[in-house]
């Protein structure tokens, strides 16, 4: 995420369905300290995640995860899990996400897009694609956002190091337009406080004094799209050092810090309670701190109390306290010292920033969305079981409540209608409901919920996953060309049903059979594509995809 640094880069919460009455879109914030830090997946390690001191933050920023690549420098917006070159793993992510919520019931996990200039090959360039190009844009978009929705996370940061031409400009703005939408959307249909943030390089091409930050921090930004952003997090501790007005003694010198904050008000209309100024948890040389270990002086009294140490990140929040900013973020935490208790027993710097900011500036407390809940969904759980995916839920509050809808999925994107279940008009205890999906698959099932009040206003819950542990009927060959062979059915002479239809849910065919023999050859009425088999006997049902090749 940063140039000079290296790269390879509880609380219990309620399921809200509402109809939104009232949202403010101009929630005022709190005068009070943000203390924000990024977690590099590159840098996780079981040891890295058990030592970060979760309690004394604000937010935790989960970096990186990033489109994909289709080809070169282009990207249909699918998102990189999972394999050796991505930045993104999702035990990792979980492991951390766990933790960070066990540790601190208010802390706000965010998702990071980005990284420096060259960590990640053709990163920029996707990044453009994807601004410039409505399809893969929305798609990215809608990926972030059933993201944030699957995790329970607190929002998105982008950080594109850095748009540096006119196109990638205007892609960059495209990008946090498409999402300032879906965010103020996610908000309507969740009543729920989300944000969009963005990294920034020190400088920008505006300013006459440009030289301290090197030519990867020009930042084509616009005025447009720094007002798509809640907040903007400036990264005051890359700056290069040398002749005036750079002639700073290191890297993570004070006025670094105040040049880049007047740099960004003098050149853009920004409210100064929209900025994090940037601390790195490196020393002068740029040397993590905790490379070395505790034996090194990086880790002791004196240079805890001097140099880079607690007094540089004392000056530094009192400056952005005194400008009336947001707050500050730091570069990157496993570079702290990860030991538990406070100074001076530990000498960490996140706990120096704790203290320090806990008693000069005030806890800072997370905006609120002004809303009300015709239906409050308090839990939404799944289960696999012989019988099929059992749903339950319940709801503490209902008020005009129809029914629910089932919806099913088995990418986790496209969702049929299977089921309705009948609401309680109007309610203030705790109701149960449950769903049995009998249509028992062999992979993991993505199921949501639809709640519809009397008037038909309809709102969505988030996504439950379940893994079958189901093992019914065996299918070969799949992909077939012709016909395939059921196995495994029972031996005795009952009539089995055979359903085919389309991943839209559309019949196709409607068969019955008889199971004396065992096995079934079928699948011979079908087109070439993807359907949907589905088996249904006097006691259970199963569903499988399969595919025919062969017209």
């Amino acid at each position: 995420m940063r140039s000079g640094i290296p790269f390879v880069r509880k609380r219990l919460f309620r399921i809200i369905f509402l109809q939104l009455i009232m949202v403010s879109q101009a929630i005022p914030l709190a005068q009070a300290q943000r203390i924000i830090g990024y977690f590099p997946n590159y840098n996780y390690s079981v040891a890295n995640a058990s030592g970060i001191q979760y309690a004394k933050l604000t937010h935790l920023y989960y970096f990186s995860l990033n489109p994909t690549r289709s080809v070169s420098g282009q990207s249909t917006g699918a998102l990189w899990f999972n394999d050796p070159y991505s930045w993104f793993s999702s035990a990792s992510f979980n492991d951390v996400n766990a933790k960070a919520r066990a540790a601190n019931s208010n802390i706000k996990i965010f998702i990071v897009t980005g990284g420096a200039p060259g960590s990640d090959a053709d990163l920029s360039t996707r990044l453009q694609y994807i601004g410039s190009n409505p399809g893969p844009l929305n798609t990215f978009c809608n990926n972030i956002i059933n993201f944030i929705l699957t995790n329970n996370l607190d929002g998105w940061d982008l950080d594109w190091e850095f748009p540096d031409n006119a196109a990638a400009r205007t892609a960059h703005q495209n990008l946090l337009a498409k999402m300032r939408f879906k965010i103020d959307s996610l908000k309507m249909a969740s009543c729920k406080y989300y944000e969009i943030t963005a990294a920034v390089g020190g400088g920008n091409t505006d300013v006459a004094a440009h030289s301290c930050w090197g030519a990867a921090h020009t930042d084509y930004i616009t005025q447009t799209a720094i007002n798509y952003l809640d907040q903007i997090n400036i990264m005051t501790y890359d700056g290069d050092i040398g002749a005036a007005p750079c002639s700073f003694s290191s890297h993570q010198h004070y006025n670094l810090v105040t040049k880049a904050f007047t740099d960004w008000r003098t050149d853009f209309t920004i409210p100064a309670s929209k900025i994090n100024i940037g601390v790195g948890f490196y020393d002068n040389s740029r040397i993590n701190f905790n490379s070395i270990g505790n034996v090194n002086t990086r880790y002791n009294a004196t240079y805890w109390n001097g140099g880079s140490g607690c007094p540089n990140m004392q000056a530094k929040i009192d400056y952005i306290h005194a400008q009336g900013g947001s707050g500050t973020f730091i570069w990157e935490l496993t570079q702290d010292n990860l030991c538990a208790g406070t100074t001076p027993a530990c000498y960490s710097l996140l706990d120096c920033m704790y203290q320090y900011t806990k008693t000069s500036w005030g806890t800072w407390v997370s905006p609120t969305v002004l809303c009300t809940t015709p239906v409050e969904l308090v839990s939404f759980t799944g289960t696999s079981s012989p019988e099929g995916n059992k749903l339950s839920w319940s709801t503490a509050k209902e008020l005009n409540n129809d029914r629910f809808e089932i919806e099913k999925s088995t990418d986790g994107k496209k969702f049929i209608v299977i089921g309705s279940v009948k609401g309680n008009n109007n309610s203030n205890t705790l109701l149960p409901y449950q769903y049995t999906d009998q249509s028992l698959e062999r992979s993991t099932t993505y199921y949501r919920l639809n709640q519809y009040d009397f008037n038909g206003t309809a709102t969505q819950s988030t996504i439950v996953s379940i893994a079958s542990t189901s093992s019914v009927y065996t299918v070969h060959p799949n992909p077939f060309e012709e016909s395939f062979e059921l196995t495994g059915v029972p031996n005795e002479d009952q009539t089995l049903r055979i359903i085919f239809s389309d991943i839209s849910g559309r019949v196709i065919s409607d068969e019955v059979q008889t199971t004396a023999t065992g096995k079934i050859q079928t699948g011979s009425v079908l087109t070439a594509g993807v359907f949907l088999c589905t088996l249904v006997t006097s006691t259970t049902s199963y569903c499988v995809r399969v595919l025919k090749t062969k017209q």
